[in-house]
């Protein structure tokens, strides 16, 4: 089924990019995303009644289990929602003869993401990585503006040094396991004696790849793509950088740290210095990204900064370096792209209809579009961490693993980050509803709110965000069976 997807996908992105009609190109995109979340929802159900499912695609092992599904299924929902709100968003920004190659980038892009995750072997991993990265630039480019070719290209050219790093993680593990697959590679990591002597080839092997994956995923400093990218992008490509394409790099990466190395050998080798550094990394990164987000008077960079602290959220809980860790860095996940791809579309909608930008400038916005401020608070209640909301379970999941690994100073900057969050999404949400501005405000109530039918995709983001902070058990469960199985996959 995973087979079945990529090409799903790479044939969709051929059809949309060949087609001359942008209108075409657009039942393509939303046809094709459509059928892939079936596919996710049908190869999920099938790994949990029949198991793990392996297979072959050019040479390379395709491996599907619990992990893959979940990140199949984040991909194929969060990218159908966003394809399909884009429809009545892309020609704002991009030229409409330009409209198909941007269907065609978005479905290349999806194809690369799910194989990022799907292949078992390094060398589909990789390349994956390098085509994704020349896709995600693609669909910042596409808007054809000076400040768009500069954020790519910087873009662009970060990737590849990430994707270097990387590369030579991957070759170092090679020279001294003689694998080019994730079991593989955890096999001999894994095995008698192999860490007593290669210890500081593994250690530094995977400092570069961290190194790469930090570049890839923009965590904090090596964030300084991002602002750029994400602020100048169509929004529904930004909804995409942000809510999936970061997360791809991240998954390969935790399935490399504890698949092949494992949460004993991490525990009780030099790995648990590397990861005390990526705890602390996290840390930094959770509070720098909100203070640099609370400085922006630009809407789509303060979200965009907001994305540099939500990633340090995640590489926290990598950090922390326990199942617990993993489990609340693998629902933040969830969280970030629910919430975060629905910001970056409210996002969107604001700057389409009142061609404003400025938050010091959205006072009263409530009254004008007030289906789509509610949007935003739903989702910037979320990221604070509100009860009720997504995002309060993934803090709560935090507080958990934290507690659980006994490193109690990390409850501290969690709380500040949380305060912090609220420092720049409360004023927004006050200024839109509140205050002088929107008590003055004459313009008849909604007049600027898009349809109801083009804010479909947005609300049922919005819905998600609620349904899984009320009732987030059955992804938890997943979750946990599918850390349970990455343990055992050297093994």
């Amino acid at each position: 089924m995973g087979v079945a997807i990529i090409a799903l996908l790479l044939v969709g992105a051929v059809a949309a990019w060949a087609c001359k009609n942008d209108k075409t190109a657009r039942i393509i995109g939303v046809g094709v995303a459509l059928v892939n979340v079936a596919l996710a929802i049908f190869m999920t159900v099938r790994v949990s009644l029949e198991g793990e499912q392996i297979t072959n695609l050019f040479g390379q092992t395709i491996r599907i289990g619990y992990l893959e599904c979940f990140m199949a299924c984040i991909f194929g929902i969060i990218g159908f929602l966003i394809v399909w709100a884009s429809v009545s968003m892309i020609s704002h920004d991009v030229e409409q003869k330009k409209i198909p190659m941007f269907y065609g980038l978005v479905l290349i892009l999806l194809c690369t993401l799910n194989a990022v995750v799907f292949f078992e072997g390094l060398l589909g991993v990789f390349i994956s990585i390098e085509l994704s990265s020349f896709a995600a630039a693609g669909i910042v480019i596409v808007k054809n503006q000076k400040e768009n070719v500069h954020a790519g290209l910087k873009y662009l050219s970060l990737s590849i040094l990430g994707s270097t790093l990387v590369l030579m993680g991957m070759i170092i593990l090679y020279s001294q396991t003689g694998s080019l697959s994730i079991s593989g590679i955890g096999a001999v990591i894994q095995s008698a004696g192999f860490m007593a002597e290669k210890q500081s080839y593994v250690i530094w092997s995977f400092a570069l790849i961290s190194g790469g994956i930090a570049f890839k995923a923009a965590l904090f400093p090596c964030h300084i793509w991002l602002p750029d990218a994400h602020g100048t992008a169509p929004s529904p490509s930004s909804a995409i950088l942000s809510s999936l394409v970061l997360k791809a790099y991240i998954v390969f990466y935790m399935k490399m740290l504890f698949g092949a190395v494992g949460f004993e050998l991490i525990a009780s080798t030099g790995m648990r210095n590397l990861l005390n550094v990526i705890m602390v990394v996290g840390v930094v990164a959770m509070i720098c990204g909100s203070v640099l987000a609370i400085m922006q008077t630009d809407i789509k960079r303060m979200i965009a900064y907001s994305s540099v602290a939500q990633m340090g959220y995640i590489f926290m809980g990598i950090g922390i370096g326990t199942e617990l860790g993993l489990f609340a860095a693998l629902f933040h996940i969830l969280a970030h792209a629910v919430t975060k791809s629905g910001l970056f579309l409210v996002a969107g909608s604001i700057i389409e209809q009142t061609h404003n930008r400025d938050l010091t400038k959205m006072g009263g916005i409530g009254r004008l579009m007030p289906v789509t401020m509610a949007l935003f608070t739903i989702g910037g209640l979320s990221m604070i961490g509100i009860p009720l909301f997504v995002g309060f379970n993934s803090k709560w999941n935090f507080a958990t693993a934290i507690v659980d690994s006994s490193r109690y100073w990390l409850l501290i900057p969690l709380s500040v980050s949380a305060l912090l969050n609220a420092l720049y999404y409360l004023p927004v949400v006050i200024r839109a509803f509140f205050g002088k501005e929107a008590k003055e405000m004459t313009d008849p109530l909604g007049s600027k709110e898009r349809p109801i039918k083009d804010l479909m995709p947005l609300i049922i983001l919005a819905v998600g965000v609620i349904v899984f902070g009320v009732y987030a058990g059955p992804v938890s469960d997943f979750l946990h069976k599918g850390i349970s199985f990455l343990t055992s996959i050297a093994h």
